[in-house]
């Protein structure tokens, strides 16, 4: 019987002190340039799930994005993007937090990310907000397509720029 309490005690202690669990969604855009202009894509398919302790910053669960669903208002430039990414082999690119990290609104969110088969640590800065009860973190930073292993984009002899940059908006809900 004892052992029994405890188990239910150790139990209840647990559900409490995990981190809070958040439903994620949100927004990527992307801005490139190339010599004679500049554009951005955006993609709506952002979602997860994650556990954030605010006290110490960890984080862990999974958010990913659909990289066949960027629109850049141009079709054939979307098309030629999905053959970058090689939507066929790599259809999604997952970011696994590891910290967010806050000082006042200001935010710093670590972690790995998933991108063409090549995972890599990236750091993105921005401000995290609450609004009503949903968390709005807004940020961004910037890579390059070596980074990935993808080729740059060419157009009759004219190559997109490196980095590209790379802005995100995510809403989390306390589930």
């Amino acid at each position: 019987m004892i052992k029994r309490l405890a188990v239910l005690v150790l139990l209840f202690v647990l559900a409490y002190a995990q981190a809070p669990q958040y439903g994620l969604e949100g927004r990527v855009t992307y801005s490139a340039s190339y010599p004679w202009g500049r554009w951005q894509g955006s993609n709506t398919s952002l979602a997860g799930a994650v556990t954030w302790d605010s006290g110490s910053g960890q984080m862990g669960g999974r958010v990913c994005v659909d990289l066949t669903r960027f629109d850049s208002g141009n079709p054939l430039r979307d098309a030629d993007g999905r053959g970058v990414f090689e939507v066929n082999k790599f259809p999604q690119s997952c970011l696994t937090p590891s910290r967010l990290n806050l000082q006042g609104e200001s935010a710093v969110l670590l972690g790995t990310l998933d991108l063409h088969g090549v995972r890599r640590e990236i750091r993105a800065t921005g401000t995290l907000t609450k609004e009503g009860g949903v968390y709005v973190f807004r940020g961004g930073f910037a890579t390059k397509f070596s980074d990935w292993n993808l080729n740059r984009p060419t157009l009759i002899f004219v190559t997109v720029d490196d980095p590209v940059e790379v802005a995100v908006e995510v809403r989390a809900t306390p589930r």
